[in-house]
Protein backbone atom coordinates (compact mmCIF):
# COMPACT_ATOMS: atom_id res chain seq x y z
CA UNK A 1 0.00 0.00 0.00
CA UNK A 2 1.48 3.17 -1.17
CA UNK A 3 0.91 6.73 0.63
CA UNK A 4 1.19 10.07 -0.20
CA UNK A 5 2.98 12.18 2.19
CA UNK A 6 1.04 15.05 0.81
CA UNK A 7 -2.19 13.61 2.31
CA UNK A 8 -0.96 14.05 6.06
CA UNK A 9 -2.18 17.52 7.13
CA UNK A 10 -5.83 15.84 6.67
CA UNK A 11 -5.82 13.46 9.85
CA UNK A 12 -8.53 14.81 12.01
CA UNK A 13 -6.65 14.42 15.53
CA UNK A 14 -4.68 17.80 14.58
CA UNK A 15 -2.28 19.00 15.98
CA UNK A 16 -1.24 16.95 19.51
CA UNK A 17 0.03 13.87 20.85
CA UNK A 18 -2.13 11.52 19.70
CA UNK A 19 -1.58 12.31 15.96
CA UNK A 20 -0.18 9.59 13.80
CA UNK A 21 2.77 10.37 11.90
CA UNK A 22 1.65 8.18 9.27
CA UNK A 23 0.44 9.87 6.03
CA UNK A 24 -2.92 8.98 5.01
CA UNK A 25 -4.63 7.92 1.64
CA UNK A 26 -7.89 6.11 0.26
CA UNK A 27 -6.68 2.37 0.67
CA UNK A 28 -7.77 -0.63 -1.66
CA UNK A 29 -9.27 -2.83 1.82
CA UNK A 30 -8.61 -5.71 2.25
CA UNK A 31 -10.79 -9.40 1.91
CA UNK A 32 -13.23 -8.19 4.32
CA UNK A 33 -13.06 -10.18 7.66
CA UNK A 34 -15.20 -7.79 9.70
CA UNK A 35 -14.07 -9.41 13.27
CA UNK A 36 -10.51 -8.32 12.18
CA UNK A 37 -11.00 -4.71 11.21
CA UNK A 38 -13.63 -4.23 14.11
CA UNK A 39 -10.46 -5.32 16.58
CA UNK A 40 -8.35 -2.51 14.80
CA UNK A 41 -10.94 -0.02 15.49
CA UNK A 42 -11.34 -0.61 18.67
CA UNK A 43 -7.25 -0.56 19.02
CA UNK A 44 -7.59 2.51 16.94
CA UNK A 45 -10.27 4.37 19.45
CA UNK A 46 -8.71 3.66 22.42
CA UNK A 47 -4.89 4.13 22.06
CA UNK A 48 -5.09 7.98 21.14
CA UNK A 49 -7.11 9.05 24.27
CA UNK A 50 -5.34 6.79 26.14
CA UNK A 51 -1.43 8.31 24.83
CA UNK A 52 -3.43 11.67 25.73
CA UNK A 53 -4.31 11.10 29.50
CA UNK A 54 -0.78 9.05 30.10
CA UNK A 55 1.10 11.90 28.69
CA UNK A 56 -1.43 14.84 30.53
CA UNK A 57 -0.71 12.91 33.89
CA UNK A 58 2.76 12.84 33.11
CA UNK A 59 2.38 16.68 32.53
CA UNK A 60 0.75 17.54 35.48
CA UNK A 61 0.03 15.42 37.76
CA UNK A 62 3.66 13.95 38.03
CA UNK A 63 4.51 17.35 37.54
CA UNK A 64 7.41 16.34 34.53
CA UNK A 65 6.28 19.59 32.66
CA UNK A 66 8.18 19.26 29.51
CA UNK A 67 6.42 18.73 26.61
CA UNK A 68 8.79 18.27 24.17
CA UNK A 69 10.38 15.94 25.73
CA UNK A 70 7.35 14.10 26.71
CA UNK A 71 6.12 14.07 22.76
CA UNK A 72 9.70 12.81 22.11
CA UNK A 73 8.98 9.85 24.10
CA UNK A 74 6.43 8.84 21.28
CA UNK A 75 8.66 9.23 18.57
CA UNK A 76 11.56 8.15 20.00
CA UNK A 77 9.45 4.77 20.54
CA UNK A 78 8.37 5.12 17.25
CA UNK A 79 11.68 5.68 15.16
CA UNK A 80 12.84 2.62 17.19
CA UNK A 81 9.91 0.00 16.11
CA UNK A 82 9.26 1.14 12.64
CA UNK A 83 13.75 0.95 12.42
CA UNK A 84 13.31 -3.04 13.49
CA UNK A 85 10.64 -3.90 11.71
CA UNK A 86 11.87 -2.77 8.61
CA UNK A 87 15.85 -2.64 8.85
CA UNK A 88 16.11 -5.83 10.86
CA UNK A 89 12.81 -8.16 10.53
CA UNK A 90 12.73 -7.05 7.23
CA UNK A 91 8.81 -7.12 7.43
CA UNK A 92 8.54 -5.20 4.22
CA UNK A 93 10.82 -3.68 1.58
CA UNK A 94 12.36 -0.20 1.63
CA UNK A 95 10.72 0.98 -1.56
CA UNK A 96 11.49 4.74 -1.83
CA UNK A 97 14.89 4.01 -0.70
CA UNK A 98 16.77 5.31 -3.96
CA UNK A 99 14.82 8.46 -3.85
CA UNK A 100 15.54 9.82 -0.07
CA UNK A 101 19.11 10.44 -0.72
CA UNK A 102 20.79 12.56 1.84
CA UNK A 103 20.61 15.76 0.44
CA UNK A 104 16.65 15.68 -0.66
CA UNK A 105 16.26 13.95 3.80
CA UNK A 106 18.01 17.39 4.42
CA UNK A 107 16.56 19.82 1.94
CA UNK A 108 13.43 18.59 2.41
CA UNK A 109 12.08 15.86 4.89
CA UNK A 110 13.72 17.35 7.99
CA UNK A 111 11.79 21.28 7.40
CA UNK A 112 8.61 19.02 7.08
CA UNK A 113 9.68 17.07 10.45
CA UNK A 114 10.23 20.22 12.17
CA UNK A 115 6.82 21.51 11.77
CA UNK A 116 5.39 18.17 12.54
CA UNK A 117 7.15 18.61 15.96
CA UNK A 118 6.29 22.01 16.63
CA UNK A 119 2.86 21.09 15.97
CA UNK A 120 3.13 17.97 18.53
CA UNK A 121 4.69 19.77 20.91
CA UNK A 122 2.26 22.81 21.20
CA UNK A 123 -0.45 20.54 21.58
CA UNK A 124 0.83 18.59 24.39
CA UNK A 125 2.02 21.66 26.25
CA UNK A 126 -1.67 22.83 25.81
CA UNK A 127 -2.39 20.49 27.92
CA UNK A 128 -0.56 22.44 31.00
CA UNK A 129 -3.18 24.80 30.60
CA UNK A 130 -6.24 23.51 29.43
CA UNK A 131 -8.87 20.55 30.73
CA UNK A 132 -8.38 17.54 27.95
CA UNK A 133 -12.15 18.41 27.15
CA UNK A 134 -11.47 21.76 26.28
CA UNK A 135 -8.13 20.80 24.00
CA UNK A 136 -10.58 18.45 22.07
CA UNK A 137 -13.41 21.10 21.27
CA UNK A 138 -10.33 22.86 20.08
CA UNK A 139 -9.25 20.49 17.32
CA UNK A 140 -12.40 20.69 15.55
CA UNK A 141 -10.77 24.21 14.79
CA UNK A 142 -8.08 22.66 12.51
CA UNK A 143 -9.64 22.74 9.18
CA UNK A 144 -10.01 26.74 9.58
CA UNK A 145 -6.10 26.74 10.18
CA UNK A 146 -5.29 24.43 7.30
CA UNK A 147 -7.47 26.27 4.66
CA UNK A 148 -6.48 29.55 5.60
CA UNK A 149 -3.08 28.27 5.67
CA UNK A 150 -3.47 26.56 2.09
CA UNK A 151 -4.66 29.82 0.52
CA UNK A 152 -2.37 32.18 2.00
CA UNK A 153 0.19 30.53 0.35
CA UNK A 154 -1.54 29.97 -2.86
CA UNK A 155 -1.58 25.96 -2.27
CA UNK A 156 -5.41 25.78 -2.97
CA UNK A 157 -7.98 28.42 -3.62
CA UNK A 158 -11.11 26.97 -1.19
CA UNK A 159 -14.94 26.42 -2.69
CA UNK A 160 -17.23 29.02 -1.62
CA UNK A 161 -19.09 26.15 -0.07
CA UNK A 162 -15.31 25.11 1.61
CA UNK A 163 -15.38 28.60 2.54
CA UNK A 164 -18.87 28.61 4.16
CA UNK A 165 -18.22 25.66 6.30
CA UNK A 166 -14.95 26.84 7.28
CA UNK A 167 -16.54 30.14 8.61
CA UNK A 168 -19.19 28.26 10.19
CA UNK A 169 -16.70 26.35 12.42
CA UNK A 170 -15.05 29.28 13.53
CA UNK A 171 -18.14 30.68 14.83
CA UNK A 172 -19.10 27.34 16.77
CA UNK A 173 -15.86 27.23 18.16
CA UNK A 174 -15.75 30.33 19.23
CA UNK A 175 -19.47 29.72 21.12
CA UNK A 176 -17.57 26.75 22.64
CA UNK A 177 -14.84 28.70 23.62
CA UNK A 178 -16.93 31.34 25.44
CA UNK A 179 -19.00 28.79 27.49
CA UNK A 180 -15.48 26.85 28.94
CA UNK A 181 -15.73 27.41 32.49
CA UNK A 182 -11.91 27.60 32.55
CA UNK A 183 -10.75 29.24 30.05
CA UNK A 184 -7.06 30.23 29.71
CA UNK A 185 -5.98 32.66 27.27
CA UNK A 186 -2.21 31.27 27.42
CA UNK A 187 -3.75 27.67 26.95
CA UNK A 188 -5.64 29.01 24.05
CA UNK A 189 -2.99 30.42 22.11
CA UNK A 190 -0.71 27.48 22.57
CA UNK A 191 -3.15 25.54 20.94
CA UNK A 192 -3.83 28.49 18.16
CA UNK A 193 0.33 27.75 17.62
CA UNK A 194 -0.11 24.28 17.32
CA UNK A 195 -3.01 24.58 14.67
CA UNK A 196 -0.57 26.99 12.76
CA UNK A 197 2.66 24.44 12.76
CA UNK A 198 -0.46 21.65 11.79
CA UNK A 199 -1.26 23.72 8.73
CA UNK A 200 2.31 24.75 7.79
CA UNK A 201 3.02 20.98 7.81
CA UNK A 202 0.66 20.52 5.48
CA UNK A 203 1.78 23.37 3.19
CA UNK A 204 5.26 22.41 3.27
CA UNK A 205 4.35 18.42 2.62
CA UNK A 206 2.36 19.69 -0.66
CA UNK A 207 4.97 21.80 -1.64
CA UNK A 208 8.01 19.56 -0.78
CA UNK A 209 7.11 16.37 -1.22
CA UNK A 210 4.12 16.39 -2.81
CA UNK A 211 5.21 13.60 -5.79
CA UNK A 212 6.57 11.35 -3.10
CA UNK A 213 4.72 8.31 -2.33
CA UNK A 214 5.73 5.70 0.80
CA UNK A 215 4.30 2.52 2.05
CA UNK A 216 2.87 3.43 5.50
CA UNK A 217 5.89 2.06 7.82
CA UNK A 218 8.23 3.26 5.58
CA UNK A 219 6.91 6.71 5.87
CA UNK A 220 7.26 6.28 9.96
CA UNK A 221 11.22 4.73 9.36
CA UNK A 222 11.66 8.16 7.58
CA UNK A 223 9.61 10.85 9.93
CA UNK A 224 9.72 9.76 12.82
CA UNK A 225 13.61 10.02 13.64
CA UNK A 226 13.39 13.66 12.43
CA UNK A 227 10.58 14.68 14.83
CA UNK A 228 12.18 12.74 17.72
CA UNK A 229 15.61 14.89 16.69
CA UNK A 230 13.87 18.13 16.51
CA UNK A 231 12.23 17.31 19.94
CA UNK A 232 15.13 16.19 21.87
CA UNK A 233 17.21 19.03 20.08
CA UNK A 234 15.22 21.62 21.02
CA UNK A 235 14.73 20.25 24.57
CA UNK A 236 18.35 19.86 25.35
CA UNK A 237 18.32 23.72 25.02
CA UNK A 238 14.48 24.70 26.36
CA UNK A 239 14.05 22.35 29.43
CA UNK A 240 16.93 20.08 29.98
CA UNK A 241 18.48 22.72 32.16
CA UNK A 242 15.40 23.92 33.80
CA UNK A 243 14.64 19.78 34.25
CA UNK A 244 18.42 19.45 35.56
CA UNK A 245 17.90 22.76 38.18
CA UNK A 246 14.55 21.33 39.50
CA UNK A 247 15.70 17.92 39.67
CA UNK A 248 13.08 16.74 37.64
CA UNK A 249 14.64 13.72 36.17
CA UNK A 250 14.25 12.19 40.12
CA UNK A 251 10.58 11.75 38.73
CA UNK A 252 11.31 9.14 36.07
CA UNK A 253 12.37 6.19 38.18
CA UNK A 254 9.54 6.47 40.78
CA UNK A 255 6.89 7.01 37.61
CA UNK A 256 8.40 4.37 35.54
CA UNK A 257 5.38 2.77 34.38
CA UNK A 258 3.85 5.76 33.36
CA UNK A 259 6.33 6.68 31.26
CA UNK A 260 6.81 3.06 29.76
CA UNK A 261 3.08 3.42 29.05
CA UNK A 262 3.78 6.40 27.50
CA UNK A 263 6.52 4.67 25.22
CA UNK A 264 4.47 1.83 23.89
CA UNK A 265 1.43 4.03 23.15
CA UNK A 266 3.72 6.48 21.09
CA UNK A 267 4.41 3.66 18.52
CA UNK A 268 0.75 2.13 19.07
CA UNK A 269 -1.03 5.24 17.69
CA UNK A 270 1.09 5.24 14.52
CA UNK A 271 0.41 1.12 14.24
CA UNK A 272 -3.07 1.53 14.68
CA UNK A 273 -3.45 4.08 12.00
CA UNK A 274 -2.11 1.97 9.61
CA UNK A 275 -3.69 -0.89 10.58
CA UNK A 276 -6.77 1.08 9.92
CA UNK A 277 -6.13 2.33 6.31
CA UNK A 278 -5.37 -0.72 5.56
CA UNK A 279 -8.41 -2.29 6.37
CA UNK A 280 -10.46 0.55 5.58
CA UNK A 281 -9.58 4.13 3.55
CA UNK A 282 -8.41 7.39 5.04
CA UNK A 283 -11.94 8.56 5.12
CA UNK A 284 -13.16 6.32 7.95
CA UNK A 285 -9.87 7.10 9.63
CA UNK A 286 -11.07 11.05 9.46
CA UNK A 287 -14.38 9.89 10.78
CA UNK A 288 -13.01 7.70 13.36
CA UNK A 289 -11.17 10.41 14.58
CA UNK A 290 -13.25 12.64 14.94
CA UNK A 291 -15.60 10.50 17.18
CA UNK A 292 -12.48 9.73 18.95
CA UNK A 293 -12.26 13.31 19.83
CA UNK A 294 -15.44 13.98 21.16
CA UNK A 295 -16.09 10.73 22.85
CA UNK A 296 -12.62 11.58 24.87
CA UNK A 297 -14.87 14.86 25.66
CA UNK A 298 -17.91 12.95 26.92
CA UNK A 299 -15.29 10.37 28.97
CA UNK A 300 -13.18 13.30 30.61
CA UNK A 301 -17.15 15.04 31.97
CA UNK A 302 -18.00 11.63 33.10
CA UNK A 303 -15.15 9.95 34.38
CA UNK A 304 -12.54 13.05 35.31
CA UNK A 305 -14.93 15.66 36.52
CA UNK A 306 -14.73 17.98 34.34
CA UNK A 307 -17.13 20.63 33.78
CA UNK A 308 -18.67 21.05 30.36
CA UNK A 309 -20.93 23.86 29.96
CA UNK A 310 -24.59 23.77 28.34
CA UNK A 311 -23.20 26.76 25.80
CA UNK A 312 -19.85 24.70 25.52
CA UNK A 313 -21.29 21.32 24.63
CA UNK A 314 -23.47 23.57 22.29
CA UNK A 315 -20.70 24.98 20.51
CA UNK A 316 -19.03 22.08 20.13
CA UNK A 317 -21.88 19.83 18.91
CA UNK A 318 -22.25 22.78 16.03
CA UNK A 319 -18.22 22.54 15.28
CA UNK A 320 -18.51 18.44 15.02
CA UNK A 321 -21.83 18.81 12.49
CA UNK A 322 -20.30 22.17 10.49
CA UNK A 323 -16.33 19.83 10.62
CA UNK A 324 -18.66 17.18 8.73
CA UNK A 325 -19.85 19.32 6.46
CA UNK A 326 -16.21 21.05 5.27
CA UNK A 327 -15.25 17.14 5.25
CA UNK A 328 -18.20 16.24 2.49
CA UNK A 329 -17.45 18.96 0.94
CA UNK A 330 -13.84 18.08 0.50
CA UNK A 331 -14.47 14.56 -0.11
CA UNK A 332 -17.01 15.42 -3.34
CA UNK A 333 -15.06 18.31 -4.08
CA UNK A 334 -17.95 20.88 -3.73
Amino acid sequence: MSVPLSAVGESSSSAGDDKPLIPATVASPLPPSRLLTASYVAVYLMVGPALILVNKHLLKDVGFGFPMMVSGIGQASSALGSFLALRVLRLQPLTCAKHVTWPFYLRNMVVVGGATAASLCFGNAGYLYLTVSFVQILKAFTPVFVVVMLYATRVETPSPRVALSVGLISAATAIASAGEAHFNLTGVLIMCAAETCEATRLVLTQKLLTNLKFPAMEGLYYMAPICAGWMFGLAAVLEVPRALEKNAFSLVAPNAAAFATAVVLGFAVNIASFLVIQRTSSVMLKLLGTARNAGLVLFSAVFLGEEITPLQGFGYALSLAFFGLYNYYKIKGL
